[in-house]
């Protein structure tokens, strides 16, 4: 399953940078020790200018399978990277994973 989730999350950085995506932070049970992940949760920063290929966006909006895909703001990213990313469900610090382009 990891294997999966590495190639799938290889296909979203390459269709992020493609994009013109400005960044890309992952997160949930892929990120950890955890032997089989359920899933890789990925927030994807968009700025002005944005898609600078079409065909790009269409991928990642397309998605793969293992990947919850979030392509947001400036104000979104940082309240998911700030705060929903940042804890677990019992309010308890977590890390994640910046990729960079």
């Amino acid at each position: 399953m990891r294997r999966v989730q590495s190639e799938s999350l290889r296909w979203l950085v390459d269709a992020a940078h493609r994009a013109g995506v400005l960044r890309v932070v992952v997160n949930g049970s892929f990120v950890t020790d955890v032997f089989e992940p359920n899933d890789v949760d990925c927030v994807l920063l968009i700025g002005t200018g944005f898609p600078h290929d079409r065909a790009a966006e269409a991928e990642l909006l397309a998605g793969l399978p293992f990947l919850e895909v979030s392509l947001v703001n400036q104000a979104d990213f940082d309240l998911l990277v700030e705060r929903v990313f940042a804890t677990d469900r019992h309010s308890v610090a977590k890390g994640m994973v910046e990729v960079l382009l």
